[in-house]
């Protein structure tokens, strides 16, 4: 298939530029997909205003995406032209290290994933191995296939990092989408959640509790601290997940972990900044991190999105057009708006 196409990238001087490229061709084992949604995540903000070593510049954008599989490569199997699929972040792992050999691929030492090191959904096609491919139930929306990645994230930090117990306390920070949907899976698990965010996040917040998340702090109006002792008999949080990537929020997360609890950090942090390693010394504490998703967390996700479980569409925000790119990475970027979504086909 000769041609070009539209596609957002982030360019050689670090700037996002719409850029027509070729259209790719899949591979042995790849497959290529017309891309229908693609969501603006709080990684590519990053990557635009901070860089980052994973980036190999000029590459387009964009981790979360859905679309329909329209060309296959040389001995695809598992999946068929027209079929509805998700798009996971991978594409390509060495399989052989040892992270590979424990499923860990999110960790494996030559790991090159789409939107960073290989062009991402931010485009009218993608071309991902298909065992990148998660095929979409036929109750699900394209809407919803963008945001199975981000419910990923949520679970594979409360479900498979954590992991949050039964009965359990656990304090979020930072109601973003990650944040959020990491509360719902926290939830889900069976924890009691507290989630603390800003007055600029109120309407998030509100959000959360529309989707019952009950206990919502504003860090700049209430005491978190009273919220989490009321809460724990005085204890402190049983699990603290680290979703803002700011380092108040990490000074925030020690604070309320209780002694022998577990702060999980998700948050991407730019730049350095000083906590108190002291504390981690005095509560016995457990530092996990969690680094975007496994194989596992994508098909929990797909089936709690499917099966109703969890209502991923009221953090979407806005749909807009790909050329619309500069408004919409500004309301992404600005909490303006919630969650982001390009509409491939605008």
């Amino acid at each position: 298939m000769a041609g070009t196409m539209k596609g957002l990238c982030l360019n050689e001087s670090q700037k996002l530029e719409l850029r027509e490229f070729p259209i790719p061709e899949p591979k042995k084992g790849y497959v290529r997909v017309k891309v229908k949604r693609a969501g603006i995540c709080a990684t590519d903000i990053g990557y635009w205003k901070h860089g980052s070593d994973r980036l190999q510049l000029p590459v387009i954008l964009g981790h979360e995406a859905s679309g329909d599989v329209e060309k296959l490569g040389e001995g695809v199997t598992k999946v068929k032209e027209g079929d509805r699929v998700i798009v996971m972040t991978t594409y390509e792992v060495c399989g052989e290290c040892h992270f590979c050999k424990i499923d860990a691929t999110n960790l494996c030492i030559k790991r090159r994933g789409i939107g960073s090191k290989e062009n991402g959904g931010f485009a009218d096609y993608v071309v991902v191995p298909e065992t990148s491919c998660i095929k979409m139930p036929d109750s699900m929306t394209y809407d919803e296939g963008a945001m199975v990645e981000v419910l990923a994230c949520g679970i594979h930090a409360v479900a498979e990092q954590a992991p949050v117990t039964l009965d359990s306390v656990t304090l979020v920070v930072g109601p973003g989408p990650i944040g959020v949907l990491a509360s719902l899976a926290a939830q889900a698990c069976g924890s009691k959640v507290i989630l603390a965010g800003l007055t600029q996040d109120v309407p998030r917040m509100n959000v959360a509790k529309s989707l019952g998340i009950n206990t919502i702090v504003n860090l700049q109006e209430e005491d978190l601290g009273k919220v989490v002792s009321d809460m724990t008999n005085g204890y402190g949080a049983d699990f603290v997940v680290e979703a803002s990537g700011s380092y108040p929020g990490v000074r925030t997360a020690l604070d309320m972990v209780a002694k022998k609890g577990t702060l999980c950090q998700m948050g991407v942090n730019h730049g350095t900044g000083e906590v108190d390693w002291s504390i981690i010394l005095n509560k016995e504490l457990h530092i996990i991190g969690s680094l975007s998703q496994k194989p596992t967390a994508w098909i929990k996700a797909k089936n709690m999105i499917s099966e109703g479980k969890i209502d991923v569409n009221p953090l979407i925000s806005d749909v807009m057009a790909l050329k619309d790119y500069e408004e919409a990475f500004g309301k992404a970027a600005n909490v303006t708006g919630f969650k982001v979504l390009f509409d491939l086909e605008k």
